[in-house]
């Protein structure tokens, strides 16, 4: 299996892979204690109306996608504290998938791959594509570096933190910005269906056996690390597609790790 790093395009899947899977792993405890399951799901199928949009009037994919994620994000973050907010996450689900039909069929031909797009295709990551997750990996390393005690304030107690004077709104939609940028340039890797899985799996499994929020975060990233490069290099030997091991790999390991919490420490 080694022989595969002679070729460029392997190097590129793997340096991208692990920067998306550390990435994800840092980002999961937040998506997972702010409850923001659900909200991945809405923004990461958002893509798929962007890059058909993106399509259609000729442009690049990638900045139609992040435009439509993010206002996709900012609805959703808006209806947070209604009753109807998973209501209004199904119904923008559904209407962003929608409107990527409308847009294709608009569009009478086009000469791209639409599974790449829907289930990953880890292996055509090109150097542009690197470039861009290195850039939003360190734009995102270094805000929460700057705003880590804040973010965690907010995480943990919201109410407490608004009254104590931190622009939690502002904080927050921050973040499901951030989510769009990460989301959007994660697809190539995972795909638009399995992208959220692989965001929400390594904090879901690590709270199982961490006991504060800086082990299940250093947790996470590096159970995000070993189920990428074991997805990556079993899809490789059993000529499997990437996205789709990676995250069933995860999911095993996290009803795995779940069944034997429930089992013996509980």
């Amino acid at each position: 299996m080694i022989e595969l790093l002679n070729y460029e395009f392997a190097r590129n899947a793997l340096i991208a892979g692990s920067l998306i899977s550390i990435l994800f792993g840092f980002l999961s405890f937040f998506v997972v204690m702010k409850k923001l399951s659900f909200l991945t799901v809405g923004i990461s199928h958002a893509a798929f109306g962007g890059i058909a949009l993106g399509l259609l009037i000729g442009l690049s994919p990638y900045p139609t996608a992040i435009i439509f994620c993010i206002l996709t994000g900012f609805l959703i973050a808006s209806q947070s504290n209604r009753s109807e907010y998973d209501t209004v996450i199904g119904i923008i689900f559904a209407l962003t998938m929608a409107l990527g039909v409308i847009f294709l069929s608009l569009r009478k031909s086009y000469t791209f791959d639409l599974m790449s797009y829907l289930f990953g295709s880890i292996l055509g990551i090109n150097k542009t594509d690197l470039l861009f997750i290195t850039i939003t990996t360190i734009l995102v390393t270094l805000f929460f570096t700057l705003f880590f005690k804040e973010i965690i304030f907010i995480t943990f107690d919201k109410t407490v933190a608004k009254a104590s004077g931190l622009p939690v709104d502002v904080f927050e939609y921050s973040i499901v910005a951030i989510l769009s940028f990460v989301i959007v340039f994660s697809i190539k890797l995972i795909g638009i269906i399995l992208v959220s899985a692989f965001l929400i799996i390594p904090a879901a499994t690590t709270i199982f056996i961490a006991n504060n929020y800086k082990k299940v975060i250093m947790l996470s990233i590096v159970l995000n690390l070993v189920i990428f490069y074991s997805g990556f290099f079993l899809s490789y030997k059993l000529d499997l597609p990437a996205g789709a091991t990676i995250v069933t790999i995860g999911a095993l390991i996290f009803f795995a790790t779940s069944f034997i919490n429930k089992k013996f420490f509980n």
